[in-house]
């Protein structure tokens, strides 16, 4: 039972229960019997006051009738003992042997003059507790004996036995019940973790697709469903676009493969001349070329999810590094006559790694070479706005639909699979470009309707701008 939470559970409940129960019995005797004893003291100190007056105002012959009619009206037990010590009055066995050392303390009191002293001979629920009054006796201005009154408690001590019996019983009852008000308030609060239980192991088991149901009532195991959704979600997506990775990234790789391998066994089918193997060792050079591209991309990727994307950590002359990638360009671009319009602002600065930030702007604008029409305008423009540079790069070519933008960055996408692989691309280089302007703290976007061209908007923060930018990099 230990080893359940509900058991603990119960147990704890039944343990406070005890503890307050326990408590509260003794707060209850303490002050009933403290209440008890002084209307029992009133009630003692009445009647020997009126019987001592009686004492005090008639002779000394009449006292044994007196102390007889009142030991009969009242009930409680008389003791008369003179003042050298004698009893002249007991109305049953002396109350002196029965209380002890406290009576005889009492009695010694009484007489050295103290006017009223109380004593019990036991606990209140003692068997043959007693309760005494000792009090003078006055002749004149000496004292010429001392009453003894006594009451017994076993009335009241039967009294407390019944409550304790009857407060044992509910006692009882109580802990019975919160016990198990304990034991099934945990048990329906812990269903919900049967269900996370079964359905973690069914995820664990490959089974991606299983969703915990949120009917909790409590506000924090609904929180705690909500999270643990949204992980699972999140484990379904990464295992499905780890699968699409894989399956795209063996495609990809298959078919260069496949077409090497099938040269090869071509140009090893007859003996061939030294330019015919020349040409064929070019064309192998190109394929392998173009897996060397795709590694080297792949390779970039897994670094950058892996945290391990290297960043030299200086300040970045993005105005000189823009021109110098349109330099680069403009002959590139010349060849399908495409011009090339560049509107950048000067002296705008950068922290980051200036070889990975050129090759983002390499993958744009070489996207413009591949896609833009002949005889079109790409503008390369950069400004600063606020704390940031915005960097945009504009062509006239087809446009990209709505309902592709929103996956055009993820890894193998093509908008025209047929005509991006005529073209040598493997879907890589938007995505590559994601990560590095996310490693840079910066975020690129797109604006595009199809037949109106497209706009790849790049965003980065100021070096001068932000100074904390180069210690979050790090």
């Amino acid at each position: 039972m230990l080893e359940t939470f509900r058991g603990r559970l119960a147990l704890l409940y039944i343990g406070i229960e005890f503890g307050i129960l326990l408590f509260s019995a003794l707060l209850i005797y303490v002050f009933l019997s403290r209440q008890v004893y002084q209307n029992m003291d009133e009630v003692l100190l009445s009647h020997a006051q009126a019987v001592i007056q009686d004492l005090e105002h008639n002779n000394s012959f009449y006292w044994f009738s007196i102390l007889e009619a009142y030991q009969r009206q009242t009930g409680d037990s008389l003791e008369l003992i003179s003042a050298n010590g004698t009893i002249q009055y007991a109305s049953d066995k002396s109350i002196i042997d029965a209380g002890g050392n406290g009576v005889s303390h009492a009695l010694g009191q009484a007489m050295n003059g103290s006017a009223a002293t109380f004593i019990s001979t036991e606990s209140l629920l003692g068997k043959q507790n007693l309760r005494v009054l000792a009090m003078p006796i006055h002749a004149g201005h000496h004292i010429v004996a001392t009453l003894l009154v006594a009451h017994k408690s076993s009335e009241i001590q039967a009294f407390f036995k019944l409550l304790y019996l009857i407060g044992g019983i509910l006692g009882m009852i109580s802990i019975v019940l919160s016990s198990w008000a304990g034991y099934m308030m945990a048990k329906r609060a812990l269903r919900p973790i049967k269900i996370i239980q079964k359905t973690a192991r069914k995820v664990a088991q490959g089974d991606l697709t299983q969703r915990l149901p949120n009917h909790a009532k409590e506000r924090e195991l609904q929180d705690l469903m909500e999270d643990l959704n949204s992980m699972f979600e999140s484990l379904e997506s990464s295992f499905k676009s780890q699968k699409r990775f894989t399956a795209d990234a063996s495609h990809e790789l298959r078919m260069p493969l496949t077409i090497l391998k099938g040269e090869m066994e071509v140009a090893l089918r007859h003996p061939r001349s030294e330019e015919e193997y020349r040409f064929i060792f070019k064309q192998h050079l190109k394929t392998v070329s173009r897996m060397q591209y795709i590694v080297d991309d792949l390779l970039t990727l897994a670094r950058s999810d892996a945290g391990m994307l290297e960043l030299q950590q200086q300040t970045v002359d993005l105005s000189l590094l823009l021109q110098e990638v349109g330099q680069q360009h403009l002959i590139l671009l010349s060849e399908r006559h495409i011009h090339l319009e560049m509107e950048i602002q000067d002296d705008m600065e950068v922290m980051g790694d200036s070889s990975h930030l050129e090759r983002v702007f390499f993958n744009l604008l070489g996207n413009t070479h591949k896609y833009a029409p002949e005889h079109s305008t790409v503008w390369l423009t950069a400004y600063v706005q606020k704390e940031t540079v915005c960097i945009t790069v504009r062509d006239e070519g087809p446009g990209i639909g709505l309902q592709h933008q929103a996956l055009l960055f993820n890894r193998f996408y093509r908008v025209d699979d047929s005509r991006a692989r005529k073209k040598g691309s493997a879907g890589l280089g938007l995505a590559i470009c994601k990560h590095i302007v996310e490693v840079h703290q910066g975020h690129i976007d797109i604006e595009s309707e199809e037949g109106k061209g497209a706009s790849f908007i790049v965003t980065l923060p100021l070096s001068s701008g932000n100074p904390s930018h180069q210690a979050r990099l790090q």
